[in-house]
Parts: C-alpha cells; sequence; structure tokens
C-alpha cells in the first residue's frame, strides 16, 4: 500500500518526465527520484534522472551515479516513472539498483515493451527487493502515448492537426495563420512529441512550410513527410522530404508499412483539408487536435471550409481555452 509521501513523490516523477519528452528518440521519456528516508518520515530528493537526450543513458543510471558512496542506503527509495529494464546478460537498470543498495523501488507503470514486461518487476522481487507499481499512471502513459501504441501493437500513434476559424475556414487569404502566436507555440510542441510530421502534396506546392519544431533551445530533428497519391507525376524533388505514395483504398495498412520501415513511431499530420479527410475517413488516426480561434475569415474559398457536424460522435479527451484560441482534442471512439 502506497502512503500519501509516495504518491506525492510519483507525481513527482510524472512532472518531472516532461522536461525531455520528445527529445529521447525510441525510449520514452523517464525519471528517477532517489529519496532519503533515513532522517525524515517525508524524505528528502538527494538525486534525480531523466532518460538522456537521444535515448541513453537511462533516467536510473543518471540518478544512481549522483549519490554519495559514504549514505546509508538501506532507507532509499527509489521513485520511478516506468519499469526498470531487465535484460539478463546487460548491465540493465534493474541491476544496477539492486547492486546500489536501494532495497525499496516505487513505479508508476511497467514496460509495454514485451522484450521488458514485469522482467525487471520479478527480478527484483527475487532479490528480496520491495518493489510497488502505483497503478496511478494514466499521466505517465498519457505523455508517451506515442511509445505505448507502438510497443503493444507495433503500429504507430497518428494524430491530425488542423486549425479552423469560427466560421469553419482552415485557409485565410489575409493571414499566414488562422490562430494566435502563443496557439502556434502549442503546435509546435506538439511536433516536438512526435517522431515525424507529414503534409499533402498540394499543401507542399501551395504554401512551402518548413515543417521544422521552432523552439527556443529545442533542436528537434523531424522526418518530414509529403503524401502523394498513387501514380502521382513528376513530383517536386526535394531532399529534405520523403515523398509516401498512398493507396486511398488501402491507406492504413500501405501507410502503417512505409512508416514502421522508416522506424517512425508517430506522426503529425497537419495537412491540407483533402489530407485530413482522407485520414479522417479512412479511420487512419488515434486522435485530432483542433485548434479553433475565436474570429471569422472573410477571404477564402468554399473548398477550405470544413464540414461543422464533422467531429459530432468523437470523444473528447480535452477542450481547453488557449490564449484566444480553443484547442479541442479528440480521440477515436475505441481509443
Amino acid at each position: 500500500m502506497l502512503s500519501g509521501v509516495d504518491l506525492s513523490y510519483v507525481r513527482s516523477v510524472q512532472n518531472l518526465s516532461l522536461k525531455h519528452l520528445g527529445l529521447t528518440k525510441e525510449n520514452p521519456s523517464v525519471a528517477c527520484l532517489i529519496v532519503d528516508f533515513n532522517k525524515d518520515v517525508n524524505g528528502k530528493v538527494i538525486s534525480f534522472g531523466l532518460t538522456s537526450l537521444n535515448g541513453r543513458p537511462h533516467a536510473e543510471v543518471n540518478a544512481l551515479k549522483k549519490i554519495s558512496k559514504k549514505i546509508d542506503r538501506r532507507k532509499l527509495t527509489a521513485y520511478i516513472s516506468l519499469e526498470p529494464c531487465f535484460k539478463k546478460k546487460l548491465n540493465s537498470c534493474s541491476t544496477l539498483l539492486y547492486k546500489a543498495g536501494i532495497r525499496r523501488i516505487v513505479i508508476d507503470s511497467l514496460d509495454p515493451n514485451p522484450e521488458i514486461y514485469n522482467k525487471g518487476n520479478l527480478f527484483l522481487k527475487k532479490k528480496k527487493i520491495k518493489i510497488l507499481i502505483a497503478n496511478s499512471a494514466s499521466k505517465f502513459k498519457e505523455l508517451n502515448k506515442y511509445f505505448y501504441k507502438y510497443k503493444i501493437s507495433s503500429q504507430p500513434f497518428i494524430t491530425l492537426k488542423l486549425a479552423i476559424s469560427q466560421n469553419g475556414y482552415i485557409k485565410d487569404f489575409n493571414s499566414l495563420d488562422i490562430t494566435s502566436k502563443k496557439t502556434q507555440q502549442y503546435l509546435h510542441y506538439l511536433r516536438l512529441r512526435h517522431d515525424a510530421i507529414g503534409v499533402g502534396y498540394n499543401t507542399l506546392i501551395d504554401d512551402q512550410p518548413q515543417l521544422t519544431c521552432r523552439l527556443n533551445g529545442i533542436n528537434k530533428h523531424l522526418k518530414k513527410l509529403i503524401f502523394i497519391k498513387k501514380n502521382t507525376k513528376s513530383p517536386i524533388q526535394n531532399k529534405n522530404f520523403q515523398f509516401i505514395d498512398y493507396d486511398k483504398n488501402n491507406l492504413k495498412q500501405s501507410l502503417y508499412d512505409k512508416l514502421s520501415k522508416s522506424n517512425i513511431r508517430s506522426l503529425l499530420v497537419e495537412g491540407g483539408l483533402s489530407t485530413f479527410m482522407t485520414f479522417f475517413k479512412a479511420g487512419c488516426y488515434d486522435e485530432i487536435v483542433l485548434a479553433k480561434s475565436k474570429n471569422n475569415v472573410v477571404s477564402s474559398r468554399a473548398k477550405y471550409k470544413i464540414n461543422k457536424n464533422l467531429f459530432d460522435g468523437l470523444l473528447e479527451r480535452s477542450n481547453n481555452n488557449y490564449g484566444n484560441d480553443k484547442i479541442i482534442v479528440y480521440k477515436k471512439n475505441n481509443v
């Protein structure tokens, strides 16, 4: 049974996991806190670690190497947002925790990776280490949902993003962006969380998008995908983009296969409306992020207007005001 103190530290590792989110390549963003209960029933944090940029070393390794050799380790607790890895022939995180003398570990979630799932947990229990699972992993799983989806199903997590005006247009001939600068920053943070970003061929021609993550201090390499219908003639050649042709009648399977070959575990589809509708009608998505402006567009065309009833029946994951705009996240009913 976890105490209130334990749950407080679990929330701390959940929040700490945010710091490197989207920057740890194929690994999830994990946090580890080492807490000393030798002199204080509420504990004192003596070390912490995060999954390193690019994925290694893991959070546990980074936390353990900062502990003083002089400290009594029998009353230390490690709080970790994900089950420590374990592989017999490697000096895994579970082995390092055991060798370091940590005798109590609280984890937020078991690892969904079939190669790791429950192995670290069982190894530590066999070593007589008290290990507790918080079962409160909704926040950590939500933060790392792309990792969980891919490891459980071997399919990429696909997010469809659309910015629309109050009167339903996705393009404004009088302005580059439909939404505010503050919302644009949020949408760049959304890019940060994904491996790849994609747009339709017409959007590439019309808008010449950069498809980059423009956040201060962040150097995120995003794979840039351009979706073209099968048998499209003479697409523009550009070494910065990967052109993916798709079969409209078999979009999901053909796309998943190509994304998998490119080691893409999460994809953000940003437009245009034709590409959005192709993915939407095929059910080829996990979430839809709708950025809705409070302003009306007065200069556009009918082909850039979306059906207001399009999202009726979808489940809202969240609905929040963001500056002068509203960000609504929808999920498929079975997600």
